[in-house]
């Protein structure tokens, strides 16, 4: 999972739950971080079900659950297609450091 470091502290920023909680802006701005950090590109990831605002409630899940699983799942959609805009896309098979890891195995 993609993480930048921040006041001594690795912060998660890979997407998912993140994506959805933390405001637009922070996100991006750790993705960038995060990226030159580690001086690759960082790692996205998405769940199918985070795009569907409209899904079945889960009956007799937690607070704790319910809040992780349906924050913002509203705005999922507007913020990946403004991510898909702010950050240029690639497959991991055209890194070298996939590459490398692969020839290793």
């Amino acid at each position: 999972m993609t993480t930048c470091e921040l006041l001594g502290r690795r912060i998660p920023c890979a997407g998912g739950g993140y994506f959805r909680l933390y405001p637009y802006p922070l996100f991006k701005w750790l993705m960038q971080r995060a990226s030159k950090q580690l001086d690759q590109p960082a790692v996205f990831y998405l769940h199918p079900w985070e795009l569907d605002p409209e899904q079945p409630r889960i009956e007799g899940a937690s607070l704790k659950s319910r809040f992780r699983h349906y924050i913002n799942l509203h705005q999922t959609e507007p913020r990946l297609k403004r991510l898909l805009q702010d950050f240029n896309w690639g497959r991991m098979i055209d890194l070298n450091i996939v590459q490398k890891a692969c020839n290793t195995q």
